[in-house]
Parts: C-alpha cells; sequence; structure tokens
C-alpha cells in the first residue's frame, strides 16, 4: 500500500498578459465577504525521462520547495480538469535530487525503466485569494502566478523562459463556484489556456504539438480504426497498470481488459496488420499478463460476489459464521495474490510486452495499404457470428453439468471475441454497431454470471476443505453451494434464448 497522500486536485489554467488585472471576486455563489490575499514564493525541480514520457502522457513529478506542501508531487490525469495529485513530505534520509523509489516504481510501464533527470526548473511568485464561506471554509483559490522556467537546452546552456497565468482551483466548493468564476475571468478578458501543467508550457518545443486527426475516407479505413482502437488500448492498459500499482479497486479488471480488447483484435485482424511471427507473440504475452493477475481479480470478484450472496441467503444458519470464514479465506488469497501481480508488472517480461506493442504500433501506423478491406471485416464478423451460434447451441445440449461448464467458457471466449471485433471498427457501422454492443451486454452478463457461478463454487468447496476451525460454517457453505449450482442452471436456460435476441441485432452490422 503506498504511503504517499493522495488528493484530489480539480484546477483550471488560464492565460493573461502582464497588464491584466484580475476581476473582483466577491458576490459570488457561497462566498462569504472579501477573499483572503496573501502571496508565496515557490520552486519546483521537474523530473522526466529523456524523451519527456510522462509529460506525453500528461503526468507531471516535481519536488517542490515553499508553501504548505513542500516535498515530492506526482500528478496523474483524472478526467476533465481533474487530476490525482500524489504527494511525499521530504525525507531527511533520502536524497534531495534522487526520485523517491516508490514514484519510481509507480511509473515503471510509463519510463520502461528510463532514467527519470530534472528537465526544467520553475520558479512561481504566486499572489492568491483564498474564497471562503461563512464558517471561514476554503470553498477555491485563485491564483496569480507569474513564473519565471529555466530548460536545459543542449549544447546552448540554459533556456530561460517568464510568463504569467492564472491558476483556480476547487477546494470545498461546487461546480457552480467554479464555472461563476471563469465567467468573471472570461469577461475580464482572460482565456482558459492551452498548457495543462507549467512544464508542458516550459517545454511545450520539446513536446510537440498534436497530430491533426485524420478525415475523410482515410479516416474510415478498417486499418486506421484498428491502429485507434490498438493504441487506445494500450494506453488504458498503462493506465490501469498505475492504478494496480497503487491498489486502486478495479484496476486490475480494467489492465486484464485491456489486455484482452487487444488480444481479441490480434487475434481477428493481426495477420493482415503485420506478419503472423509477430502478431502471435504478442498474444501469448498478452494472455500471459491477463493469467498472471487472474488469481488478484478473480479473489476480488468472488469475495465480493459470495458475501453479497450470503446476505440474500436469509434461510442460511449461522450466516455471521459463514461471513467469518469466508473472509478468512479469501483474505488469505488476496494477501498471496497481490506480491504476485506485481511482481509480474516489475518484470522485464511485462516490460518487453510494453516495448513491443509501441513497436507494433509504430510498424502498423508507418506501413501502407496494410489492414482488413470493409468486406473482409462484415465477412471475419459473420464467420464469428457462426463460431459463437455453434457454441451456445454445444452448451445449452449438454448432457452434465461439468461437461455444460467447459462449453458455456468456450462460447463465452468466442463471444467476447466477437464484441471486441465489432467494437474496434464500430465506425463503419456506427448505429448498428452501437445497438449490437447495447443487447450484447445482456449475452455478456448470462455468460459472465454463469462464469462466475461456476469459479465460486470452487472456491466455496476450498474454503470448505481447508477449514479446520468449525463445522457450524460448513453447512451454511454447502447451502450457498446448492445456490451457487441453481444459480447456473437458471443462467443455462437464458443462454439461448439471450444469443437468440444479440445475433438478431448484431447481425446488421455486417449486411
Amino acid at each position: 500500500m503506498s504511503t504517499a497522500t493522495s488528493v484530489s486536485e480539480v484546477e483550471r489554467k488560464y492565460e493573461a498578459t502582464s497588464e491584466q488585472q484580475l476581476p473582483a471576486l466577491s458576490g459570488l455563489p457561497g462566498v462569504d465577504g472579501e477573499p483572503r490575499r496573501d502571496t508565496v514564493q515557490l520552486s519546483a525541480l521537474y523530473y522526466d525521462t529523456g524523451e519527456l514520457l510522462l509529460l506525453r502522457s500528461g503526468i507531471t513529478l516535481r519536488r517542490r520547495e515553499g508553501g504548505d506542501d513542500a516535498g515530492w508531487h506526482l500528478k496523474i490525469p483524472a478526467g476533465a480538469d481533474e487530476r490525482t495529485e500524489l504527494q511525499l513530505a521530504p525525507d531527511p534520509e533520502h536524497p534531495e535530487t534522487e526520485v523517491p523509489r516508490e514514484f519510481a516504481e509507480l511509473l515503471t510501464a510509463f519510463t520502461r525503466g528510463a532514467a527519470l533527470n530534472p528537465v526544467a526548473l520553475i520558479s512561481t511568485d504566486r499572489e492568491r485569494q483564498r474564497l471562503v464561506n461563512a464558517a471561514g471554509t476554503t470553498l477555491a483559490e485563485v491564483v496569480s502566478d507569474v513564473v519565471i522556467a529555466a530548460v536545459p537546452e543542449t549544447g546552448t546552456g540554459t533556456d530561460e523562459r517568464v510568463w504569467r497565468e492564472i491558476e483556480v482551483e476547487l477546494a470545498a466548493g461546487d461546480r457552480k463556484l467554479f464555472d461563476a468564476i471563469d465567467s468573471r475571468l472570461t469577461d475580464a478578458g482572460i482565456t482558459r489556456s492551452d498548457a495543462p501543467s507549467k512544464l508542458r508550457r516550459a517545454l511545450g518545443d520539446a513536446v510537440g504539438g498534436t497530430p491533426a486527426p485524420v478525415r475523410g475516407k482515410k479516416r474510415s479505413a478498417p486499418r486506421t480504426l484498428l491502429l485507434e482502437y490498438l493504441a487506445e488500448q494500450k494506453d488504458s492498459l498503462v493506465t490501469a497498470d498505475l492504478g494496480v500499482r497503487r491498489d486502486v479497486e478495479e484496476s486490475v479488471h480494467d489492465l486484464r481488459v485491456s489486455a484482452r480488447r487487444i488480444r481479441s483484435v490480434l487475434q481477428v485482424y493481426g495477420s493482415s496488420l503485420r506478419d503472423q511471427e509477430t502478431v502471435d507473440e504478442l498474444i501469448a504475452e498478452l494472455r500471459w499478463v491477463g493469467q498472471a493477475l487472474g488469481p488478484a481479480r478473480d479473489t476480488e470478484v468472488q469475495w465480493s460476489r459470495l458475501v453479497d450472496r450470503l446476505g440474500d441467503a436469509e434461510e442460511i444458519p449461522d450466516r455471521e459464521v459463514v461471513r467469518a470464514r469466508l473472509d478468512e479465506y479469501f483474505s488469505g488469497l488476496a494477501a498471496a495474490a497481490r506480491p504476485g501481480a506485481l511482481a509480474a508488472l516489475n518484470s522485464q517480461r511485462y516490460l518487453d510486452l510494453l516495448a513491443g506493442l509501441d513497436t507494433f504500433l509504430a510498424a502498423v501506423e508507418s506501413s501502407e495499404g496494410s489492414g482488413p478491406s470493409k468486406k473482409t471485416v462484415a465477412k471475419t464478423l459473420r464467420t464469428l457470428s457462426k463460431s459463437v451460434h455453434g457454441r451456445v447451441g454445444k452448451a445449452a445440449a449438454a448432457t452434465t453439468r461439468a461437461e455444460r461448464d467447459e462449453l458455456t467458457h468456450r462460447a463465452r471466449k468466442r463471444a467476447k471475441r466477437l464484441r471486441y471485433a465489432i467494437e474496434s471498427t464500430r465506425s463503419l457501422t456506427p448505429k448498428a454497431s452501437a445497438r449490437a454492443q447495447k443487447k450484447f451486454k445482456g449475452f455478456q452478463n448470462v455468460l459472465g454470471d454463469y462464469q462466475d457461478a461456476v469459479v465460486a463454487r470452487e472456491h466455496i468447496l476450498a474454503a470448505v476443505a481447508e477449514d479446520q476451525h468449525s463445522a457450524e460454517s460448513s453447512l451454511g457453505l454447502g447451502m450457498l453451494l446448492q445456490r451457487e449450482l441453481d444459480r447456473g442452471d437458471a443462467l443455462a436456460a437464458d443462454l439461448k434464448p439471450e444469443w437468440k435476441t444479440a445475433k438478431k441485432v448484431a447481425r446488421k452490422v455486417w449486411k
């Protein structure tokens, strides 16, 4: 678990000339009286890799001096106007210029092992206005900053840049106040800044601009859509990696889903984008990372599932005893699963996978004419649909529970492949794809719930077998097991009808 303090930062930046004055900020919604004013001088040394990999991902890492939050700050994008800021107080025993190990490890997927070194020294003369309510609680801060950025220039010494900017940071206030301040500033001719951070403005030339989006016919080419989808999922995977390292809820799930989406698209379309050997290697490594994180995700899902199911089972006696047994069993699994997941993410094999994905995407982007045609996409989706149909039929016709479990799992895997194949080229048929995705949700829920019921049975049996303390929980766990068996039977009956509904809508995607 991280020892850093985590705070949510909601902030907007504005451009301002040295002559522009801040408008009056009294009388805003919820604000009592005049703003409380003070000044502060700040100095921050920013760190990044030589290729500015953090900044390109919207992340900033700095060591600040001055103010009431001196120390190391790591800022991570968290949505529009929002960032998560992790703070570490200065450590007298740690070298001032050496990035703390905790932060360096969190950033592994972004840096890929590259060294983090100073890239800019930014000093700020800040005039701050705190907007407070009647109780004296700070609702928002509006600051006017004069910024001096010293940026090392290769072979030419240091380039110094000076500018003024306005920052508005929301504290205990709401969005209504945020927007009211924005209106005051806009009316005064102070406009929003395009730079998301001081470092981005200081290093703008080194980072470069954002490529213009592809428009017209080329924009809808399957190759372009697949490339965009794969790049999007790779970025989502790396973002989820940071969440896993911070032990953020659902981050393991998010990482595995991104890996599965990439793997599915490569399985379906990969050979039309690159050579089969390269594609097969990436598929194998993506499967490995998903499996490496599987125990952590399985434990998270099943623990929550069985506790909820137990809460609904009023007929089960001694539910408190059964709950205690479930907590004991799953807490042990969780303690064992997390180190394994982190070991995988810290391995060279995982870094090689990320590098391989980068290389693959760069090669596809630079190639000419590779990728499936629209006709091939439609044919591929039809073929996948027929495969799902066949697997669903076999699962429904199974004569034993064990056979049904295996065949339903096979149908689930093929259905996911079809779903992601539709998703990755949805812009070819946007309306039909959107309807298909919506209908697929019910079908996927049946398949997913069924698989969860299968895995739950395995965990219940293991919890009973390992229980050496109380026979009281065994009866309750046995009754919980029967509920999972019944649940599986009910879901199995829904499988064919749900597929029929999903297929009827989905077939319009490839017609």
